[in-house]
């Protein structure tokens, strides 16, 4: 009688969910597949599956293919484009998200000021405690962190074929190499209804803080609220840019004269031709962008 009744006090305790693990592979060298045996560890007393990416930016309709059994929680295994990936197949369902951070630079969990350590996101998925956080969107598309043109958008092609491949190391040197090399290029800019044409190194639109494994490109950045930061570096000496890139890591940028930190609800930019950008660092291509905040997710944390 004692062991049934003890029984039925775990029962309650585990919540009514069922838990969709998306595992990207190609993510932190290969630890979303080492995580398997532990994520079936910890959550053998829950409804769960684990599914794993075939393919580069096949997250979100293989997401999508698993919608008809009815999970409420999806949880992104990799980085902050797995997350992305993992909203974009979920975004306007009744479904909670959550992520489990194994990316090399895993820079929105930094903005929610949530540990990285594995465990302990483990313990925090387990809870299920959410918060609503604004998600916002590029032309009908959704990112989740930070989206980028200009050198910013360089940088990541420079680090995606650069065989040192270690994260930080990885990007600071892609970084600084295109700073040297980068020439500065025009772009329209609509800022609610402000407009300005100018040459910029980067334009970066912030709903997180963060870029490149800690650098705080928008410091305002965050999906708690509607407005987006929107960091833009004008044109400038390539000494002076230089002098004062250090201050992005502690996010003093904004005091530089030609870099300005700005708010705005809606964003538009058109280019002259068409133009690489950066969305969560996948790069995509676009002639002329428009950016909001309209919709929210229920995000584990």
């Amino acid at each position: 009688m004692e062991k049934s009744s003890t029984t039925e006090i775990q029962k309650r305790r585990i919540p009514m969910r069922k838990i969709l693990f998306v595992i990207n592979p190609a993510a932190g060298k290969g630890k979303g597949l080492k995580a398997i045996p532990k994520i079936r560890q910890r959550f053998e007393k829950f409804d769960y599956e684990i599914i794993i990416s075939k393919e580069v930016n096949g997250i979100t309709a293989l997401v999508q293919e698993e919608l008809h059994k009815n999970y409420t929680d999806v949880i992104a295994v990799g980085g902050d484009g797995t997350l992305g990936e993992v909203i974009n197949g979920i975004i306007g369902k009744d479904i909670k998200v959550g992520a489990i951070p194994l990316g090399s630079g895993n820079d929105f969990i930094k903005t929610l000021g949530l540990s990285e350590d594995f465990e302990t996101r483990l313990t925090a998925i387990e809870k299920g405690r959410t918060e609503e956080l604004y998600v916002p969107s590029v032309n009908e598309h959704y990112f989740i962190n930070v989206l980028g043109w200009g050198v910013d958008a360089e940088i990541i092609k420079e680090k995606n074929k650069n065989i040192i491949r270690e994260g930080k190391l990885n990007y600071l040197f892609s970084t600084l190499k295109m700073l040297w090399i980068y020439q500065p290029k025009e772009a329209t800019v609509y800022i609610d209804d402000k407009k300005f044409t100018k040459e910029v190194y980067l334009v970066a639109v912030g709903n997180g803080q963060f870029i490149g494994n800690g650098m705080k490109v928008c410091p305002g950045g965050n999906p708690r609220e509607k407005a987006f930061e929107i960091c833009v570096v004008e044109k400038m000496p390539l000494r002076t840019l230089l002098r004062h890139f250090p201050k992005i890591f502690k996010g003093t940028h904004g005091t530089v004269q030609g870099i300005h930190l700005l708010k705005g609800h809606s964003i538009r930019v058109r280019f002259p031709e068409k133009t690489v950008i950066q969305e969560d660092g996948t790069l995509r291509q676009a002639t002329e962008i428009l950016l909001k905040k309209e919709k929210k997710i229920e995000m584990i944390i």
